[in-house]
């Protein structure tokens, strides 16, 4: 039996693992690297994996921190906002109520192929020499000696492969979690189900009235968003790629997935014409390229890095929700945790007390945000509290998480120390308004469908909190303070226009956090 000795095994060859391959290589040009994974390359594009739209840490990981600017710009398509509609169907989608931008904030995201990203990093992977194993499936792991060991079989027979690290990328596979009896409960309970259709779907052409095309700056640019068609307990999301396909998938609470039968594509159509009768007229005559459906998909773990060697990445390790596409996001924690750790760690420098922390900082993230999602589904078709609520998150998304990821704090040992107490302090106030969706969402309310637009590049909090991560200031506690002074005021004035009897006046301090777009949203 063949046995290679490596510096690192990454087990798993998707994108978490591809990207933690190659950021280590950039960091660390010497370390011998193996990836190994069960699918052969080049994975087929437009179906190789679920997940396709970035946010703005997954997008400056994949861009800034790996180099990949080039390869967004030639082969995946400029994401426009995250776009949502509320009311009864309509087959005139002027009519429906919307909640997006009429342009786009500074920083990009974007649409992506998984598979076209996974087989450009696999070749950029190769041609720098890291060793790729693919087509081979793991028989035996072990982790918890020094020189960890992977037995794999594969088209060469059986190989044994050790190293003194080794990082699960396996997704749900979950080698290293099991193994170790990582695996905690999560308390968000989710369901989804997805599937491509060989289609470009634009929707744009759902209606044809001229005020509702105007709403948008650049014309014919609403298929471009992570356009999502809401409801009490669901959501729908429509996501365009750059070949030509579209994802849509259907995401629900239990009480939502529960009271249909999604077993099949035909089962989800007739849901879909029920509930929504233009997107199912949409796809009723297109190629379906795939359909899957995952029950209780949120996990949790115990601890995602050791300094015995050993760490997990990806969904190997957790997974909080589809909505807001943070998936890429937890990638790029983890893979600069993990990137740091084992950088030190063969310098020879003491990564006890880091890997710990580390450890916890990344479990605040993922705990923050698993709240945003906790007990507030039933309120997703609920106009007011999703204007507010995406308002909010995004708000504390990038006065916060995105802030810290933009100025590498994260791996700052004195800054992070720093910023505790402030960061506890943001903690609290997102746990505050979390707790008051929760309570809204428990009505499952759908208010009357008005035609209104809920443009949130309007909302003068959010340009604040761009405009700070856009730019060059090397102050990050300072700014991180001044974030969480307005944070107070957008919590303030968002519990406020959360209660039905909220007051038509409004104060300067709600004007400077909201603007016009509180009338639009107590409409």
């Amino acid at each position: 039996m063949r046995t290679l000795h490596k510096d690192v095994i990454v087990a798993g060859g998707g994108l978490a693992g591809l990207s933690l391959a190659y950021q280590l290589h950039q960091a660390n040009p010497a370390l011998d690297i193996v990836v190994i994974e069960r699918n052969q390359f080049p994975v087929p594009e437009k179906t190789a994996k679920v997940g396709e739209s970035t946010v703005e840490i997954g997008s400056r990981y994949l861009k800034n921190t790996l180099n990949m600017g080039q390869h967004f710009t030639d082969r995946h398509l400029r994401k426009h906002g995250l776009r949502c509609f509320f009311g009864n169907p309509q087959s005139d989608f002027s009519r429906q109520d919307e909640l997006g931008v009429s342009e786009l904030f500074g920083i990009p995201t974007y649409q992506i192929d998984r598979g076209a990203i996974e087989n450009h990093l696999q070749q950029a992977l190769v041609e720098r020499g890291v060793t790729v194993l693919d087509g081979v499936t793991t028989s035996s792991l072990d982790v918890r000696e020094k020189q960890k060991r992977v037995t794999v079989q594969g088209p060469h027979g059986e190989q044994v492969i050790q190293a003194p690290w080794l990082v699960d990328a396996a997704g749900r596979q979950a080698l290293v979690k099991r193994q170790l009896g990582l695996a905690k409960p999560n308390p968000h309970k989710g369901n989804a189900l997805w599937f491509r259709v060989d289609k470009q779907i634009k929707l744009d052409a759902w209606s044809t009235d001229a005020d509702w095309q105007a709403r948008i700056k650049q014309a014919n640019t609403r298929w471009l968003s992570t356009n999502h068609l809401m409801g009490p307990g669901y959501w729908v999301w429509i996501i365009p790629l750059d070949n030509g396909a579209t994802s849509i998938g259907v995401v629900m609470d239990d009480q939502a997935f529960e009271a249909h039968d999604f077993s099949t594509f035909a089962n989800t159509l007739a849901w879909l014409q029920q509930h929504h009768p233009r997107c199912a007229e949409e796809i009723a005559d297109a190629k379906v390229l795939d359909y899957v459906v995952i029950r209780d998909y949120a996990q949790s773990c115990k601890q995602l890095f050791s300094d015995q060697g050993w760490g997990l990445t990806g969904e190997a390790g957790v997974f909080a929700d589809p909505f807001y596409s943070p998936g890429s996001d937890f990638i790029a924690f983890n893979n600069c945790f993990l990137t740091q750790l084992i950088s030190d760690d063969f310098a020879g420098r003491d990564i006890r007390l880091q890997s710990r922390l580390f450890d916890s900082i990344n479990q605040s993230f993922f705990d923050s945000t698993l709240s945003l999602y906790t007990g507030e589904y039933g309120g997703f078709g609920d106009r007011r509290m999703m204007a507010l609520k995406l308002v909010w998150d995004y708000a504390y998304y990038w006065g916060v998480l995105s802030l810290l990821f933009f100025r590498n704090a994260m791996t700052d040992v004195d800054l992070m120390r720093q910023l505790n107490r402030p960061l506890k302090q943001a903690q609290m106030l997102n746990q505050s308004v979390q707790a008051a969706f929760r309570e809204r969402a428990r009505k499952r309310l759908v208010l009357p469908t008005q035609g209104v637009f809920m443009d949130q590049f309007t909302v003068p909090c959010l340009k604040h909190f761009n405009q700070v991560l856009e730019s060059d200031s090397d102050d990050t506690l300072q700014d991180m303070v001044d974030n969480i002074v307005l944070l107070e005021q957008v919590a303030k004035s968002t519990q406020a226009m959360l209660q039905d009897d909220a007051s038509n006046h409004i104060s300067e301090s709600e004007r400077a956090v909201f603007g016009d777009y509180r009338h639009v949203v107590l409409a």
